[in-house]
């Protein structure tokens, strides 16, 4: 009985987090387009992917990737602007809405679902993104340099605080092109090396990798 008892406490308590939560301030400003990367990119690393992690003092966990992928620009940047690539999609349900916006090559917000397990129950936890992609050169029908930016928009659960990242996409040739991801994020149970391994899945999806 008593196991019976805290066991619903804990999907109360968890049910009660997708009512908000206090986020950090933004990372971007998406009213003036964004024209510079959260933080530099990483060397890129002869023959292997590149990637960095770690906490800052503040308690934001971070990685980085730097990879060389064998396709076009504009192949990676479809791979990029669908999110199915960037999400667990067995237990993840997206609904992406394009608004255009000015300055923007496009302009997302992303409304994520994700279902998990918490002892005898699935918990669903909710959250908005918005990304703004920005041409930096390169033309719309000819990029060769592109800027991601994405942020927290609306965290329905209080185990996101913080999330926020820029992806940088630049033509290599006309068969390559160099893939550079920064994301940051403050949530329960999830570490910098959790981040790091979600760009490694992220960077798999858009390769056509298997899992």
């Amino acid at each position: 009985m008593r196991r019976g008892i805290v066991t619903s406490l804990m999907v109360v308590a968890l049910a009660a987090s997708a009512q908000g939560a206090g986020l950090s301030r933004p990372c971007f400003d998406f009213d003036t387009p964004v024209v510079e990367p959260l933080h530099p990119p990483i060397a890129m690393v002869p023959g292997r992917d590149n990637n960095v992690f770690g906490t800052y003092p503040s308690g934001v966990s971070w990685a980085a990737t730097r990879a060389r992928v064998t396709m076009p620009i504009t192949a990676l940047y479809a791979k990029v602007l669908d999110h199915r690539n960037h999400k667990d999609m067995t237990k993840t349900v997206l609904t992406t809405t394009d608004l255009p916006r000015p300055g923007y090559l496009h302009f997302q917000r992303v409304d994520v679902v994700v279902t998990v397990r918490a002892l005898l129950f699935n918990v669903k936890l909710p959250w908005t993104e918005e990304w703004a992609f920005s041409l930096l050169e390169g033309t719309p029908e000819a990029p060769r340099r592109i800027l991601a930016s994405y942020q927290l928009a609306d965290a329905r659960t209080r185990h996101l605080k913080h999330q926020c990242g820029s992806y940088v996409l630049q033509a290599l040739d006309a068969a390559s092109a160099d893939l550079s991801m920064y994301d940051e994020v403050i949530a329960d149970h999830r570490s910098a090396e959790d981040t790091r391994n979600m760009q490694a899945g992220i960077l798999s999806s858009i390769r056509g990798e298997e899992p």
